[in-house]
């Protein structure tokens, strides 16, 4: 999880001109509270067009992040957007308005793309409410017993990457992969293999 900057400095930072952008995305998980598993996930920049990242399309919208800092008290991030098609809210009041569900803020730069967010930080949503085309949502921090030490799992016959995505580097014209290093439609088969993201000499040992 990239913290090149902190929250309270990456929401001030989109506010200042630069000759570079930097632009929010969110990623709401819309977690159903009965089975626990993510039903469907909403991608947002804050932008006027669409954003492509990581092989994912952020759909153009208006929301602000902010951060209510207290002496002696805990920090309070608040994330509320404009949703005149109340496509969020009819997914929320599905799913009990949102509670157990998650949200991703990343901040990234427009000129770098393929590189990763400048900060990612991962919020529970602690309640949820509605008003006049509006969302609000009360964020929560992330529990660190939930966070993935080391951050990527590693496999000596399966690639971690996401195919095309960062690490990857795959520009050719097939469209899916196996994640596989070899095999018809695995990474030596499109020569890539030089940026396969598994660990083919790792060992397992039997303690």
């Amino acid at each position: 999880m990239a913290r090149h900057l902190s929250v309270a400095t990456a929401i001030e930072k989109n506010k200042v001109m630069s000759n570079t952008a930097f632009v929010i995305l969110i990623e709401i998980d819309i977690v159903n509270p009965n089975t626990r598993a993510v039903e469907e996930t909403i991608c947002i920049a804050k932008n006027n067009e669409n954003i492509v990242y990581n092989g994912q399309v952020y759909t153009a919208g208006n929301f602000d992040i902010s951060l209510d800092q207290r002496e002696g008290e805990e920090s309070t991030v608040t994330c509320t957007a404009r949703d005149p098609t109340r496509n969020i809210q009819t997914r929320m009041e599905a799913f009990a308005g949102g509670v157990l569900s998650e949200l991703t803020m990343m901040i990234v730069n427009t000129d770098r793309l393929d590189k990763p967010p400048e900060i990612s930080e991962r919020f529970k949503i602690i309640t949820s409410s509605t008003k006049d085309y509006v969302v609000t949502f009360s964020l929560g921090a992330e529990n660190p017993l939930s966070v993935r030490y080391p951050l990527r799992m590693q496999y000596r016959d399966r690639c971690s990457w996401r195919f095309k995505g960062y690490g990857c580097g795959y520009a050719g014209a097939d469209a899916t992969c196996t994640y596989m290093l070899d095999g018809a439609n695995g990474c030596r088969s499109k020569g890539n293999n030089l940026n396969f993201g598994g660990l083919p000499g790792l060992r397992i040992l039997n303690l």
